[in-house]
């Protein structure tokens, strides 16, 4: 066991000493630490009393360290710059950042443009946001706020729907004028996109949900995400399923249009939800209650 009790000095000297080197001054150096110019004197009269030998040459107004006082003053900065970083890392701030998680579609879409109203409102508060797909990394003990894809049940997590799903194809307005004109639907393709969790619904699931068989035989392209499949919609290069009211603010404005009006209701919905077992901060419930007021 390293028994530094005997093999330090007392810790408070080599902070008054660290002062007293940057400013070669005792006043200014007790300036900056809020004591007398007699305290730091003294301080470092006892540093030097532990030590052995001087720090300082003491003549006139100005200090001028000894070659000793120079070697210590070098490891003695580096030593606390290195405490103060730790230190830092672990303290809690006054004012904690807002830990907010999301699938990364309603991030995309809904969640982002109302983050950016809320920083700019006088409710306002620092937050983190991060965004996943996997249940396991959205349901982190660190995270004061998740936004999830499901029924609502997220054991030790209170949830609050935000709205529920409803999927609806979309394309660009060529491309939906095109085929209400009669086009040929092997221009178009369906835009799928991988299944990463249980109760997400792709093209295939639709298909058999709504009994649309039409839609069984349009050619598909694979997409790697749900994001990506929007996007593509939007250049124009193929039908999207359209979660609504995620893409409420393309389609509104004619970026996007409804295929044919035809609707599924998933039962399933987008959630607000924050862990049982602790309360949320002020900012987070701040933020959490701006969420649930928009549309």
């Amino acid at each position: 066991m390293q028994a530094y009790r005997k093999s330090l000095p007392p810790l408070d000297t080599l902070v008054f000493f660290e002062a007293a080197m940057r400013h070669l001054n005792f006043t200014e150096a007790a300036d900056e630490l809020f004591v007398t110019q007699a305290a730091v004197s003294k301080r470092i009269r006892q540093l030097e009393d532990w030590l052995g030998v001087d720090l300082f040459e003491r003549s006139g107004r100005r200090l001028q360290p000894t070659e000793a006082g120079a070697y210590l003053a070098e490891k003695t900065g580096m030593t606390l710059d290195y405490l103060t970083q730790a230190l830092r890392a672990l303290k809690v701030p006054e004012r904690p950042v807002v830990r907010i998680a999301s699938v990364t579609a309603l991030a995309a879409f809904w969640l982002q443009p109302k983050l950016k109203d809320f920083a700019l409102s006088e409710e306002a508060c620092l937050f983190n946001l991060a965004t996943a797909d996997d249940l396991g990394d959205l349901l982190k003990p660190e995270h004061d706020l998740v936004i999830l894809h499901g029924d609502g049940r997220f054991p030790g997590w209170h949830s609050e729907l935000l709205f529920q799903e409803a999927l609806t194809p979309v394309g660009a307005p060529e491309i939906i004028e095109f085929l209400r004109s009669g086009g040929d639907r092997k221009q178009a393709s369906l835009l799928n996109y991988p299944r990463l969790a249980p109760n997400w619904i792709d093209w295939a699931g639709w298909i058999q949900r709504t009994g649309r068989t039409d839609l069984k035989d349009w050619p598909v392209h694979m997409c790697a995400s749900y994001n990506q499949s929007v996007g593509r919609a939007l250049k124009g290069q193929g039908i999207a399923l359209g979660a609504l009211p995620l893409l409420r603010e393309e389609i509104s404005s004619g970026r996007l249009v409804p295929l044919d009006g035809a609707t599924l209701k998933t039962g399933m919905g987008y959630f607000i939800a924050w862990p049982n077992n602790r309360p949320l901060g002020m900012d987070a419930e701040r933020l959490k209650t701006a969420l649930l007021s928009g549309d």
